[in-house]
């Protein structure tokens, strides 16, 4: 009979769920209560907490501010009859988005059952229920505002008698959830679970459900001393046809390792709620962490329930101490075309005399630094400035730099200059030795292909086969003509002459860089171009170009066909080919590809 109390008791108050009247057949969420003995030991107050592998039980949005894998356990033995058990593990997808997969399950064994008669059955009975869950978060780049959501398994069932058997029953669930971090103190969080009232089918046809219950929470931190920190929350919970239940917690670290916690627990009971005073402590060591849990529940006699936790949560996050490092140049996501680029800044702790500039030491002189960093590549930087002061706390401040290609004839106002300064970065196009560009020279027939094999990264090799009449082997872009011959961006006339050294004229380049690209040209119905008719050689390749933006430079209702072409003009269609938009793409995103790298002694410092 005890046995038999305790599996009504865990599914009605230990998973708060208890149905309220006769015809509410509801079920509960093993999730309500498999949360981690942290998140317990603060009467789980965990909605906006958001800080290791424990969160996304509550809330997956949490998952979008891992650092790295983590992974939990919990296990209890709710009155020395209830087997509960916990276990969750995450993983970084990206820098700023996790997946998270889990289960919790408890179970009773060895129930007694009776018959009618009332003679006891031999066969004793169990019960048990679960969830299986995946999850992923993401934080939103350059914002503070992190999503999330969880698809779940619900299974229940049992065994001793075929009424038992017949009730097993599952069915599927989803969560979704937010965190909004206002400030490195303040954090905001919500979740929805069960947003589409899940239904579990048992096979006695019997539909029982879990209601959609919206969890809205707050988080405050803030650090009384130095190597100390003290987290307060509060959540409360929203459900229809239940009274509002909230929780609070406490969690204080007096030195980085220990933890000692407190909290308020607030279950839903017929005819209001149950509030359950928690406690907690836990130890961090060596990227391992132990967490105990009291939490009673008063609607339990014998009401002592102890939960332990083990989790791997990674190493610890170094603290960036405060040493007012304050970085003045350059500013984040600066665009620079020289080789090198000034870093100055200052540090107001008087026991600092060196700082690091991507890893060269220099010296800080009356508070002050200034050091020129070396950008010895066209693209990419991240500037990384290191400060360490006499009590080994540290502080870091980085900067994103783009340094692109410079051309001396390719001025600021210039109307090509990006397609022109971008192509040149990712070596699309290249400029001429004594660093100009001539963009308004003509391009030449075989300048064009030259051009767009070199950009296909082609190398001619060998000696090249005469493809045209008028192109020999010894020509300087015979080699390039045969390869744009080969990959069907140019054909020639039909006498079989490529004219190489004519000068290329619109119609024509658009054919080519049509061709290049590898677009599908389609019936032209009406004119693309006042002065192309639909009957115009090149009137589809016209069209295709304009359709794919590359001719978008064009101003008025003309497209001149037959002027010649310049390298400014031919680099502009380039630029809005699919090859080159991703490349230029990638280039242009402050998102990704900024590593960190150490600096080779050429870095200078400035006194």
């Amino acid at each position: 009979m005890k046995k038999i109390l305790t599996l009504l008791l865990v599914a009605g108050v230990v998973m708060a769920g208890a149905c309220f009247a006769a015809d509410d057949l509801t079920v509960t969420d093993p999730l309500y209560i498999g949360v981690g003995a942290r998140p317990l030991g603060m009467g789980k107050a965990y909605v906006a907490v958001a800080e290791d592998a424990d969160g996304m039980f509550i809330n997956p949005a949490t998952l979008g501010r891992i650092n790295g894998p983590k992974v939990t356990s919990m296990y209890s033995s709710v009155l020395g009859d209830v087997n509960y058990m916990v276990l969750g593990g995450a993983y970084p997808h990206t820098k700023n988005s996790a997946f998270g997969a889990g289960i919790v399950r408890s179970s009773v064994d060895g129930i007694d059952l009776y018959a009618a008669d009332g003679s006891r059955i031999s066969t004793p009975g169990s019960w048990g229920n679960s969830v299986m869950f995946v999850s992923y978060g993401i934080n939103l780049e350059d914002a503070k505002l992190s999503l999330g959501g969880s698809a779940k398994y619900f299974s229940q069932g049992g065994s001793g008698t075929a009424t038992i058997e017949s009730a097993s029953a599952s069915g599927m669930g989803f969560d979704v959830g937010a965190v909004y971090t206002a400030n490195e103190n303040l954090s905001l969080g919500m979740v929805a679970q069960n947003v589409t009232g899940t239904k579990l089918e048992s096979g006695n046809n019997v539909e029982n459900s879990m209601l959609s219950t919206l969890k809205a929470g707050v988080k405050y931190s803030i650090k009384p001393l130095e190597n100390q920190k003290l987290t307060l929350a509060v959540d409360a919970d929203m459900t229809k046809k239940r009274p509002v239940a909230y929780h609070a917690g406490v969690e204080y670290y007096p030195i980085p390792n220990i933890a000692l916690r407190i909290g308020m627990d607030q279950d839903p009971a017929p005819g209001g709620v149950e509030s359950n005073l928690t406690a907690g402590v836990g130890l961090r060591f060596s990227g391992m962490e132990f967490n105990y849990a009291y939490h009673p529940y008063t609607q339990i006699a014998d009401n002592a329930t102890h939960y332990f936790s083990v989790a791997y949560v990674g190493p610890e996050k170094e603290e960036m101490a405060s040493l007012d490092l304050s970085l003045l140049k350059p500013t984040d996501k600066s665009i620079i075309y020289a080789d090198n680029v000034e870093v100055t800044g200052s540090v107001k702790d008087k026991s600092i005399n060196l700082v690091k500039v991507n890893g060269i030491s220099v010296p800080v002189t009356e508070g002050q630094f200034t050091a020129s960093a070396p950008v010895d590549k066209l693209g990419k930087k991240l500037i990384v400035v290191e400060a360490k002061n006499a009590k080994g706390q540290t502080a870091r401040d980085t900067r994103r730099i783009l340094r692109l290609v410079h051309f001396t004839d390719v001025g600021e106002g210039f109307w090509a200059k990006k397609p022109i300064e971008h192509t040149g970065t990712v070596g699309l196009v290249q400029g001429y030795p004594d660093g100009t560009f001539k963009p308004e020279r003509a391009l030449t027939r075989a300048e064009l292909a030259t051009l767009l094999v070199r950009a296909k990264g082609v190398t001619p090799y060998g000696k090249p086969k005469q493809v045209f009449k008028d192109v020999k082997a010894n020509h300087w872009a015979a080699g390039y003509i045969e390869a744009a011959q080969r990959l069907g961006m140019v054909q020639g006339y039909p006498d079989k002459k490529f004219r190489p050294n004519n000068k290329i004229n619109k119609a024509e380049t658009v054919a080519v860089v049509v061709r290049f690209d590898k677009l599908a040209l389609n019936p032209v119905e009406n004119k693309p171009y006042t002065d192309v008719g639909v009957k115009h050689w090149a009137a589809k390749y016209i069209q295709a170009a304009k359709e794919a933006g590359m001719l978008s430079y064009i101003e008025g209702v003309r497209l001149r066909p037959k002027e010649e072409v310049n390298r400014a003009e031919s680099v502009e269609m380039l630029s809005h080919t699919g090859m080159a938009s991703k490349m230029i793409n990638e280039l242009l995103a402050w998102d990704k590809g900024f590593e960190y790298e150490i600096s080779k002694p050429a870095l200078k410092a400035s006194l």
